[in-house]
C-alpha cells in the first residue's frame, strides 16, 4: 500500500478524531482551540500535497488497495481544493458559531470528516470507494443541518435532508448492484473495458445500472429535476 498517498485522508480523519477525543476528555476547551486544530489540520493537507504533486508529475498516476484508489493530478487538486474549503469555513464560521451559541466542536469535527469524506471520493477507482466517500461527507453533513438545536426549521431541514440521502443511496446501492452484475466488477477501468466492447443500449441492464446510479447522483448533487429538496434544507440549515 502506497500510505504516502493516504496522507492528507489521514490527517483530516485523525484531526477529527483527536479533536473529538480531547473534547470529551476535558471539560472545557478554549473557544479559539477547535477553529484553529481545524485551520492547522487543512493547512497540514495543502501542505501533505506539495510532494505527493511533484511525485505524481515524476512517477505518473498511481493506484493502490486493488486498484480500487487512486491518486494523480486531479485527486490532489480536488484534495487541495477541499483543505482551503475547510480553512475557510474555520475561519468563517467561529463569529457565527459564537453569536448564535451553537456546538462549535461538533461543527469542526464534522467538517473535518465530510472533507475526508470528499477526498475519498476523488481517490475513488471503485463505486464502493465513491459510495463510501460520498456516505461519509452526506452523513456529516446530516448532522451539521441539524446542529442549530434551538431552530425547528434546522431539525426539519435536517430530516428532510436525511430522508431524501437515504432514498439517494438506495438508488445508488441498486445501480451499483446492476452494474456490478452486467459487467462482474465495480472497477471503474474494469467497466471501461467492458464498454469498450459492449453497445450499452443492448445491455438493459447495465443501463438501468447507470440510470440508477445519475438519479442518486442527482438527488445528492441537487441537480435538476431532483433539486426540490434544497431550498427548504440550505434555509434551515446552519450556515454563517
Amino acid at each position: 500500500v502506497l500510505w504516502w498517498a493516504l496522507v492528507p485522508l489521514l490527517v483530516l480523519a485523525g484531526a477529527a478524531v483527536l479533536l473529538l477525543t480531547v473534547a470529551s476528555l476535558v471539560r472545557r476547551l478554549p473557544e479559539w482551540l477547535p477553529a484553529a486544530w481545524t485551520i492547522v489540520a487543512g493547512l497540514a493537507v495543502l501542505v501533505s500535497v506539495v510532494p505527493l504533486w511533484n511525485e505524481v508529475q515524476d512517477d505518473g498516476a498511481r493506484s493502490f488497495l486493488a486498484g480500487a484508489v487512486g491518486i494523480d493530478g486531479s485527486t490532489l487538486f480536488v484534495t487541495a481544493l477541499l483543505a482551503v474549503a475547510v480553512v475557510a469555513t474555520a475561519l468563517l464560521s467561529r463569529a457565527y458559531l459564537t453569536r448564535e451559541d451553537l456546538p462549535g466542536v461538533e461543527i469542526y469535527v464534522l467538517l473535518l470528516l465530510s472533507a475526508a469524506g470528499g477526498v475519498v471520493m476523488a481517490s475513488a477507482n471503485d463505486l464502493i470507494v465513491l459510495f463510501l466517500g460520498l456516505e461519509l461527507l452526506s452523513i456529516a453533513a446530516y448532522v451539521m443541518a441539524a446542529l442549530h438545536l434551538r431552530r425547528i426549521q434546522s431539525q426539519e431541514a435536517a430530516l428532510k435532508y436525511f430522508v431524501l440521502g437515504a432514498f439517494a443511496s438506495a438508488f445508488l446501492l441498486y445501480g451499483i448492484a446492476l452494474v456490478y452484475g452486467s459487467t462482474g466488477s465495480t472497477g471503474l477501468a474494469r467497466i471501461a473495458g467492458y464498454l469498450s466492447t459492449t453497445i450499452l443500449l443492448e445491455d438493459g441492464m447495465l443501463l438501468v445500472g447507470f440510470g440508477l446510479l445519475l438519479v442518486g447522483l442527482g438527488f445528492k448533487v441537487a441537480a435538476v429535476p431532483f433539486h426540490a429538496w434544497t431550498p427548504d434544507v440550505y434555509q434551515g440549515a446552519p450556515t454563517p
